[in-house]
């Protein structure tokens, strides 16, 4: 019998896409001992039982036969919930059942319209070993080979990683101590999923992807959530921080782009950080921070340079300000969903699939926003007259 309850439990896991590391976090039990159940070796106590039915969204009494899940989810918020390494406050724990809602969404409308879904979310890099700084830069390195991102500016981190994972910008609370910067979740349909939580400064939301991208790629092989906010693992934490300075900033480039643009001391000059964070791409804050970890200049200059303001230094240079130096940042609605997302309700709204109401609910935004999405204005003159000049040049000397 107990054999057979084990298989069962076993089976209703495996349907659900977790691991036994995720399951018994989630539930509040050691992985040890759910394997025991798994294996029949021991006898699975009813509140057990019922918290990994929950879990794997079905009953006790399906679990306990072993049927399928019919029209079950999987408790995302509560994995999520459970994975948070301190109490989460009210606004935090409203995004979180949000994120739920939102991957939720956006599988059962794949299904719909028959997409593919990539499934379980898998890394082609091997897991970290000692999750020193020294292994964080070089799986930052890994990791950049892997997408083909080379080792020069990213551009929008938001949008270049976009192609390879799930990436949704929600409220999570501003204080952060009861609230997490982002969370990584690897979906059993849906894939590596991010989180970033759209109450931090962008400076902090560009590092917080990075760091979650540490996550998804170096830890998932033992983890399936992982929830950033203090009191979590330390090694693992500090790990992904490394990584996302060496990821955003590589260190070889940086030191050879400072190299050509000035001595060592003359890093001191605000002027050529700000050209810097130019070849980069990322905040002064962000620079600034690299260039002292990187032992390129001294923590006198450091704090000095914190006396800078970035953005009216930029626009004397001529520069356009980057919008992370800035102390406040409106998010268009649309850019807090994945691309992945808004190209399959756009389609799905062109096939008549879905009402432009069912679009602003899924998500989150009105119905104009929703017509944003469709609309498809045609060119003023101004941007006429710039194709017809491209066009022109490329095809001036075509053979007719």
């Amino acid at each position: 019998m107990l054999d057979s309850i084990g298989q069962m439990l076993r089976e209703a896991r495996e349907r659900a896409g977790l691991s036994q590391e995720a399951a018994a976090e989630a539930v509040g039990i050691n992985r040890v001992l759910l394997n025991y159940y798994e294996a029949g070796r021991r006898q699975v106590p009813l509140t057990v039982a019922a918290a990994l039915a929950r879990l794997y969204g079905t009953s006790v009494e399906s679990l306990l036969v072993g049927e399928e899940m019919v029209g079950g989810t999987i408790d995302v918020s509560g994995m999520l919930f459970r994975a948070a390494p301190r109490d989460l406050g009210d606004r935090a724990q409203a995004g979180l059942r949000l994120f739920e809602q939102r991957v939720g969404d956006y599988v059962e409308l794949a299904e719909e319209m028959r997409s593919v879904l990539p499934g379980l979310g898998r890394s082609p890099l091997a897991p970290v070993r000692t999750g020193s700084a020294k292994e964080a830069a070089w799986a930052a390195r890994q990791l950049r080979g892997q997408l083909n991102l080379g080792g020069g500016a990213l551009g929008d981190p938001f949008q270049v990683l976009d192609e390879h994972v799930l990436i949704w910008r929600l409220p999570l609370g501003a204080n952060l101590d009861e609230a997490p910067s982002g969370f990584f979740y690897n979906h059993p349909k849906a894939g590596f999923c991010i989180a970033v939580n759209s109450e931090i400064t962008l400076g902090r939301q560009v590092f917080t992807l990075a760091h979650e991208l540490a996550h998804a790629y170096f830890h998932s092989q033992h983890a399936d959530v992982v929830v950033s906010m203090s009191g979590g693992d330390h090694g693992r934490e500090r790990f992904a921080d490394a990584f996302a300075g060496e990821f955003l900033v590589p260190a070889d480039e940086l030191r050879r782009v400072a190299g050509e643009l000035a001595p060592f001391d003359d890093l001191a000059d605000p002027t050529l950080v700000v050209h810097l964070q130019r070849h980069f791409g990322v905040s002064f804050a962000t620079l600034r921070v690299r260039l002292l970890q990187e032992k390129l200049i001294t923590k006198p200059v450091y704090d000095s340079l914190a006396e800078t303001s970035p953005s009216r230094l930029a626009r004397a240079l001529g520069y356009r300000v980057h919008p992370a130096d800035l102390g406040s940042y409106d998010l268009h609605p649309l850019e807090a969903q994945p691309t992945r997302v808004l190209l399959l309700v756009r389609s799905a709204l062109e096939r008549g699939a879905l009402t432009a109401g069912d679009a602003a609910e899924v998500l989150g935004t009105s119905s104009e926003e929703v017509r944003q999405l469709l609309a498809r204005p045609g060119p003023a003159e101004g941007e006429r007259r710039v194709q017809r000049d491209l066009e022109e040049a490329a095809f001036a000397n075509r053979e007719r």
